[in-house]
């Protein structure tokens, strides 16, 4: 009896130590390995969202751009079409005081 207790604890003590080794986590070198490697994987994701960013970014300006050429064209247009109303408004008023000056 003592014997299969000897036994059943160095069993017990061996598939305690496979199980230690299969389940245990990595060690020191590897998980920081992988923890270098989550990190370079990160990194490489924000950089090409980044980039993604950048270039959506670049394009609003773009556009932004474009539109406030066109508005500003608009507006010089309409800033001209209002003084040449304005002259002719002007010169119509300059006539008529012309008229009642002579008369």
């Amino acid at each position: 009896m003592k014997h299969e207790s000897l036994f059943a604890l160095i069993a017990g003590a061996a598939i305690g130590v496979a199980a230690g080794v299969l389940f245990a986590p990595d060690k020191g070198s590897e998980t920081r390995r992988k923890i270098k490697e989550a990190a370079s994987e990160g990194c490489e994701i924000a950089k090409a969202k980044g980039s993604e960013l950048k270039k959506e970014i670049d394009k609003l300006k773009d556009t932004l751009s474009e539109e406030g050429e066109h508005l500003k064209e608009s507006a010089k247009e309409k800033i001209l079409e209002q003084l040449t109303r304005l002259e002719k408004a002007l010169a119509k008023e300059s006539d008529i005081d012309d008229q009642s000056v002579q008369a």
